[in-house]
């Protein structure tokens, strides 16, 4: 199994930013796995700006959150190091994949959907395992905060804790960005 590093952080923190040049420090060959969907003008402003900033590095790009573990196989063949920005995203998009109203949900199908997210990361997991290829995988740490009186808030939050201890747990050194400093916790 290759190197993972796990990088976590709240929103706008400089965690992408960290997590990239923990990747250029490789001089490695670099794939950027985008998991983002850019559903809005905001989102597609985002998704420029991040491109126009990656431009220089000579990085080949990926754009996909749904099934990723079926790819991994062939990006240990090409790539030396991966970084996968972000987790969070992939988390959201999942749980929206073809089905928008939430709120519909009763307790029995929104354990169905976090079951299907949960096994989308696992075997996703089980597939870095089997690589030589190093990952650097960004995150958001959202659980810092209450609990909030919106379900939907609630799913989501515990579900991306959930997920971040499976990757916190494989990785090789973990760090936690605050204000773009980064502080190693593993």
């Amino acid at each position: 199994m290759g190197e993972i590093i796990f990088v976590s952080g709240g929103i706008s923190s400089g965690k992408s930013d960290f997590a990239e040049r923990l990747c250029d420090n490789k001089k490695e060959k670099t794939l950027y796995i985008a998991t983002s969907v850019p559903f809005d003008s905001e989102m597609k402003e985002k998704k420029r700006k991040h491109l126009e900033k990656r431009a220089s590095k000579k990085w080949d790009t990926l754009e996909r959150y749904k099934e990723l573990y079926k790819v991994v196989k062939e990006i240990d063949k090409k790539y030396d190091i991966v970084l996968l920005d972000c987790l969070t995203m992939m988390v959201s998009n999942l749980i929206f994949h073809e089905d928008h109203d939430f709120d519909a949900k009763d307790i029995k199908e929104s354990n169905k959907k976090a079951k299907m997210v949960k096994e989308e990361f696992e075997k996703l997991i089980e597939e870095i395992k089997k690589t030589n290829t190093s990952f650097v995988i960004v995150t958001n740490e959202i659980g810092l905060g209450g609990v909030s009186e919106n379900r939907l808030t609630r799913f989501f939050s515990q579900l991306c804790g959930e997920i971040n201890q499976l990757f916190a747990a494989i990785s090789n050194e973990a760090y936690l960005v605050v204000s773009g400093i980064a502080i190693k916790i593993k």
